[in-house]
């Protein structure tokens, strides 16, 4: 491994070293980054032909393009005593390595060395391993700066959506206690049945709602364009875990709700004539994506119109929140959400606008449903129909 230059990247206040590296130190740098990160894309079938072809390259001892990896360690801007001491620190830290581009390349690298290995074609094997590839590394990237520079790296052959970049990018989040919540990854194939478990996707889809002020579902061939959300959380406060508030919010607004209905169930009689509700009870209703990405959207476009300062101000108007009847706002909710899965073409997206006006209005202390759970309902269900009929 040799320190090929040094680079500060004074957009995201991080190191950029630029490292030459046989493919066998590569793939010893890596492999365990592959193997252990469970949040890593899977190998992309799609692009056979293209991968193909790079192996072929590599057999001929191809120049690949270089691959870009972040220290996502406590490894901080360091000033190393020489290039060896950096080289070191970076093979001491390689569990704590992000690809952030070139994970398709590295799958094809280490597949292409396993199947000559099987082969026994030492000659084939020797040439590959001593082969060179050009590395760059990030070092004392924040999360910011990891993302900000997945999006604009990922723009190849299978560019990585948002959501895998963000469920990567607050992979720390996964354990962590923020008022009790649990937050549950698809692949253990739980249900989030308690009032404090979220499934992890779904709140990350909420959190990306929040970044883009936009409530609908990603648009992967605008990916790009998630930038500008970048540049609004440069206007805010950096220090602050977004994230953790994001969730803070949405937790105490589920467990608030929960407290106000008193367990309030729809009747026999309702579910009768309606078999298929929106959500049986509240919970139901406020831990569905839906309801995860419109509170996202609304917290965004508070902050933007200035009518909050912060997410904290939202949570002080959660604890404000009442109800007269928990039936009866149970059931206002559900009949909304029925009107617009029978007056809509794209249902899932209208319901997510909903709840962004719902949101809106409730947390708006200028709103005349300001903290109203049950009048919020109402009004957001006619600012739809005033907006889309």
């Amino acid at each position: 491994m040799k320190v090929a230059s040094q680079l500060h990247d004074a957009r995201i206040n991080a190191k950029n070293v630029l490292l030459d590296i046989t493919i066998a130190e590569y793939e010893v740098l890596v492999k365990g980054v592959l193997q252990n990160n469970e949040f890593q894309r899977k190998r992309v079938r799609s692009s056979k032909t293209v991968y193909s072809l790079l192996r072929s390259d590599l057999l001929i001892g191809c120049v690949i393009p270089p691959v870009v990896l972040a220290l996502n360690s406590d490894v901080t801007l360091t000033d190393f005593a020489n290039d060896e001491e950096l080289a070191d620190t970076i093979r001491n830290n390689a569990a704590s390595l992000v690809i952030l581009d070139g994970l398709q390349r590295t799958h094809t690298i280490i597949d292409l060395l396993n199947d000559l290995r099987r082969e026994g074609d030492e000659t084939q094997i020797k040439k590959v391993e001593e082969s060179k590839i050009r590395v760059e590394i990030y070092i004392g990237l924040n999360r910011l700066g990891i993302l900000y520079r997945m999006l604009t790296l990922n723009t190849g052959q299978t560019p990585m959506s948002l959501r895998q970049q963000i469920e990567i990018l607050y992979l720390d989040y996964i354990d962590t206690n923020v008022n009790g919540v649990e937050l549950i990854r698809e692949a253990e194939g739980r249900t989030a049945s308690k009032i404090n478990q979220f499934n992890f996707k779904d709140v990350v889809e909420g959190f990306n709602a929040y970044l883009d002020r936009d409530e609908l579902p990603i648009d992967k061939a605008n990916i790009l364009e998630n930038i500008n959300s970048l540049e609004k959380l440069s206007k805010e406060n950096k220090s602050t875990e977004l994230f953790e508030k994001y969730l803070e919010a949405l937790s105490l607004l589920v467990e608030t709700v929960a407290d106000l209905c008193e367990g309030a169930e729809l009747s026999v009689d309702y579910l009768e004539r309606n078999a298929s509700p929106f959500g049986k009870n509240v919970t139901q209703i406020f831990k569905r994506p839906q309801a995860m990405s419109g509170l996202g959207a609304a917290l965004g476009k508070l902050i933007d119109f200035e009518i909050i300062g912060s997410v904290d101000d939202a949570i002080l108007s959660i604890k404000k929140l009442e109800v007269e009847s928990g039936d009866e706002f149970l059931e206002e909710m559900n009949n909304s959400l029925e009107w617009l899965k029978n007056n809509t073409t794209k249902i899932g997206n209208a319901q997510r606008t909903f709840f962004s006006f719902y949101f809106r209005d409730l947390l708006n202390r200028d709103s005349d449903s300001y903290a109203d759970l049950l009048r919020a309902s109402k009004s957001a269900l006619r600012k739809y129909q005033s907006q889309n009929l």
